[in-house]
């Protein structure tokens, strides 16, 4: 697993034989599943969201398995408690098409260079039809390159069958610790204002000229940040005067939605997200 994820569960573990000793319950394993439901309930009433509760109980799973007990986690009663609270959390609305070019159009008016704003328009629109996750597009900080993120030796043109697609590498990613790699191909669009092909090549063409550097990086050459690229998209939302719960995910979540809308069936969107497993369907927003 990744150093992150490693880092997380140990937290969880260690937050749920916390919970169990304020409440005077025992430190037993398998955990029993009145203390599973209470701790669901304890992390719902501090203000966790649903996803972070799912994380926690996931690294709680994962100590189960790694002693080989029975997984209390997948109880009926603790997969429905888990539901309830999923239902009353606010889910991460999937961007559009049609909002991902408001979105792109807006950059213009809350960026402080163009430069900038050109960066983010090829930003936004990779993010979205490369169904990329935030930690494949910005690093954690300006001098950071990030164990995940997309190198400008990663992205390549090509002309194929008398159109252009892109060919995107990725060396590594949150599903793939051991650095197999999987090169996407990114067809164009018609539309020019959002085709991912068309934004890349007029960055690369301002882009500062770092070799061996991530792909997206500012003038001064620093790294693209994920606040960064959180907190122009909230300001691009707030221009266009959209409301609702988007979040950086919610490219990875509309690329995948409209790759279902499209008839994408589920072995390619599989492919194309790097999912594993069925966790894919949590991402197909249609009623949306």
């Amino acid at each position: 697993m990744a150093q992150k994820t490693w880092k997380t569960y140990n937290t969880a573990v260690e937050s749920f034989k916390n919970f169990r000793s304020a409440y005077n319950l025992h430190d037993i394993w398998p955990a029993p599943l009145s203390d599973l439901i209470f701790y669901i309930a304890f992390l719902s009433f501090k203000g966790l969201s649903a996803s972070t509760v799912l994380t926690y109980m996931s690294g709680i799973s994962y100590q189960h398995k790694i002693q080989d007990l029975t997984d209390s986690t997948k109880s009926f009663l603790v997969g429905k408690t888990l539901e309830g609270l999923k239902r009353s959390n606010k889910l991460r609305v999937p961007i559009s098409i049609d909002l991902l070019r408001k979105l792109i159009r807006s950059l213009q008016h809350v960026c402080f260079s163009s430069y900038e704003s050109v960066m983010f328009a090829s930003a936004f629109s990779l993010s979205f039809f490369a169904l990329l996750r935030v930690g494949e597009i910005a690093a954690e900080s300006k001098t950071d390159l990030g164990a995940h993120v997309i190198q400008i030796s990663d992205v390549s043109v090509v002309k194929f069958d008398h159109k252009e697609e892109l060919r995107l590498c990725i060396r590594s990613s949150k599903t793939d610790q051991l650095h197999s790699s999987l090169t996407l191909i990114i067809s164009e669009q018609i539309d020019k204002s959002l085709c991912p092909i068309h934004l890349l090549k007029q960055f690369l063409q301002i882009r500062y000229p770092s070799s061996g550097s991530n792909l997206y990086i500012h003038f001064d050459g620093s790294s693209l940040t994920r606040y960064q690229f959180s907190s122009i998209l909230q300001k691009s939302l707030s221009f266009s005067e959209i409301n609702g719960h988007f979040r950086a995910h919610s490219f990875r979540i509309g690329g995948a939605t409209e790759a279902k809308r499209l008839g994408v069936d589920d072995e390619t969107l599989k492919k194309l997200g790097r999912w594993t497993s069925d966790a894919y369907t949590k991402y197909i927003r249609l009623n949306i």
